[in-house]
């Protein structure tokens, strides 16, 4: 919690454009660019080049930020390794191979570190096509194998979007805009307590990315079905492998009509690459409630208790309502039903 509450770095442009030219030798132009709790600069070099300069916030735990730049490093070596079809950030090194830099300012300490700029078209706040969505699975089970074997003692790290500690968020429900919410939330949490987390320690387990949500969902054109990359990296963490399919399924807040049909495409295509087992297909639906009582509970929380302008805040606000709407949708499914259908889904993939 401590990394939420403390406020992102406020490094100027013209300071972010000095890091890069004394570190990494680097003439660029910057923009900043919108963070949860670090600070982000797009640059863009004098030869073309474009570059993301990430500044971490001052709570956060160097061993943390060294677990997320070893682990891009891993992605990019088993990614050339086995040829998988993904593209995620590369670590930039200094000229004389640092990783990373340490700036002091103003008495704190900040890991500051460079990696290459993905190009593509966030998806944003545009509900996928099915095609899209069983693409997005695809690539996310590839980008689970090229973080397959990695391990580092920082991948156990505290986060209160971790989906393993989502009870957790029950100190939180105080904070839930409206009392329907709230106890929509509370219903998931006990759902969540009773169906999944007896079974979870037994369930195959990895670093995973734990944060496909559409603003990190990289298309290769606007309105496109071809998933360019996915970016962000600073949820990491080792948790069940099914987790990341659920917080991906999270996100596919389908309006109208059967709200599990864009779920069971992520779960199609993830499901044609690295097929769940029984036990992980059991646990999807309560997975997903979790990650829905999480965007409810932490971005209210964070709204009570935050002074100021919080631009990260601003921009994700309306998706608290959808979170709601959706949350309160799933509700009204019956366990068993989403469990049949996912069920379904595996079979049909396998068959």
């Amino acid at each position: 919690m401590a990394v939420l509450q403390e406020r992102a770095p406020e490094f100027s442009d013209a300071e972010a454009m000095g890091i890069l030219r004394t570190h990494w030798c680097i003439d660029a132009n910057v923009r900043s660019l919108i963070s949860e709790r670090d600070q982000k600069f797009r640059a863009t070099a004098t030869n073309g080049s474009e570059f993301v300069l990430k500044i971490a916030n001052a709570a956060e735990p160097e061993a943390v930020t060294d677990f997320q730049i070893k682990a891009l490093i891993h992605i990019r070596e088993r990614v050339e390794a086995l040829r998988l079809p993904i593209r995620a950030p590369e670590v930039r090194r200094t000229p004389d191979g640092q990783e990373s830099v340490r700036i002091e300012r103003g008495g704190t300490a900040h890991v500051v570190r460079v990696v290459s700029f993905v190009p593509g078209v966030p998806l944003g706040d545009n509900l996928p096509s099915p095609v899209l969505a069983k693409n997005m699975g695809a690539y996310l089970a590839n980008l689970g194998l090229a973080l397959d074997g990695f391990s580092h003692p920082g991948s156990g790290h505290s986060l209160m979007w971790d989906i393993q500690q989502a009870l957790n968020l029950r100190d939180l429900i105080g904070y839930v805009r409206t009392p329907e919410t709230g106890e929509a939330v509370s219903a998931a949490l006990d759902a969540f307590e009773s169906h999944a987390l007896p079974v979870m320690p037994g369930l195959r387990k990895q670093v995973i990315h734990s944060d496909m949500n559409p603003d990190n969902v990289l298309l290769d054109r606007a309105g496109g079905d071809t998933v360019a990359g996915v970016i962000d990296f600073g949820d990491m963490l080792a948790a069940p492998l099914v987790a990341d399919v659920a917080i991906a399924g999270s996100y596919l807040r389908a309006p109208a009509g059967d709200p599990l049909s864009l779920i069971a495409e992520v779960l199609a295509g993830y499901q044609g690459i690295r097929p769940l087992a029984g036990n992980e297909l059991d646990i999807l639906f309560e997975l997903v409630l979790a990650r829905l009582c999480a965007s409810i509970a932490i971005l209210d929380w964070r709204a009570a208790s935050r002074e100021g302008d919080d631009p990260y805040l601003a921009e994700r606000v309306d998706g608290v309502g959808s979170a709601e709407q959706f949350l309160l949708a799933l509700l009204e499914i019956p366990r068993e039903h989403a469990r049949q259908v996912f069920r379904q889904v595996a079979a049909s993939v396998g068959d």
